[in-house]
């Protein structure tokens, strides 16, 4: 799985298929992140998500886990020189990255989870909540299927579109959705906070881990 055919032209790609609704659904929360000090990032890509965190939390130092050499490259060029020296770029698919154990207060995986198969995304969940502190904050954005009506079939539509055009594009191993809300759960967060975009079809959420 590679998207660096897609870096040069993700964000004008993104732009064209949803205008601005994807980097709202990114930055929904992003208030919750305000007062955090070690951020991770996963398959954070062209890095439009990052800018706005460097920008509102002058003092987070952040990892960045990413794949594609090409998405790195594109993330950096988005970052002041000051900025870049908060952030660390980790080369490598996040399957076989090996997580530090209890040091991030915050975690972001936006437009990222719907990439793995159900088994990936269970193993990989429970992996970096290991990497989490005991209080850390986990904002997620991503796609979603309504429970009902015509706003289900519809995104029905456009994800089985989406996942068969990415699926030839980049390799992605994932055919269908899985939400990570079990998975989530199971690993000691709860949900503090939904909000929806696009008739249904994407979400932003806020999830916490009570240090308790």
């Amino acid at each position: 799985m590679s998207f660096d055919t897609l870096a040069p032209y993700y964000r004008y790609l993104e732009f064209v298929l949803a205008g601005g609704i994807l980097q709202r659904c990114r930055t929904s929360y992003l208030v919750e992140a305000a007062e955090c000090r070690r951020a991770l990032l996963l398959g954070e890509g062209p890095g439009r998500f990052l800018v706005e965190l460097m920008r509102t939390n002058p003092s987070v130092e952040v990892i960045c886990v990413e794949r594609s050499p090409a998405m790195i490259e594109a993330a950096r060029r988005q970052l002041g020189g000051p900025d870049r020296r908060r952030v660390r770029f980790e080369q490598v698919d996040v399957r076989t990255w090996q997580a530090p154990v209890g040091v991030f207060d915050l975690v972001v995986t936006n437009f990222f989870l719907d990439c793995f198969r159900r088994e990936e995304l269970q193993s990989l969940v429970m992996k970096v909540a290991a990497s989490a502190r005991p209080d850390a904050r986990w904002l997620l954005a991503d796609f979603r299927e309504p429970e009902t009506g015509w706003r289900r079939w519809r995104a029905r539509m456009v994800l089985k579109l989406m996942y068969g055009c990415f699926r030839w594009a980049t390799g992605l191993s994932a055919a269908r959705l899985t939400p990570p809300d079990g998975f989530l759960e199971n690993a000691g967060f709860r949900l503090a906070g939904r909000r929806l975009a696009n008739f249904g079809l994407a979400h932003s959420d806020l999830w916490r881990r009570d240090a308790s």
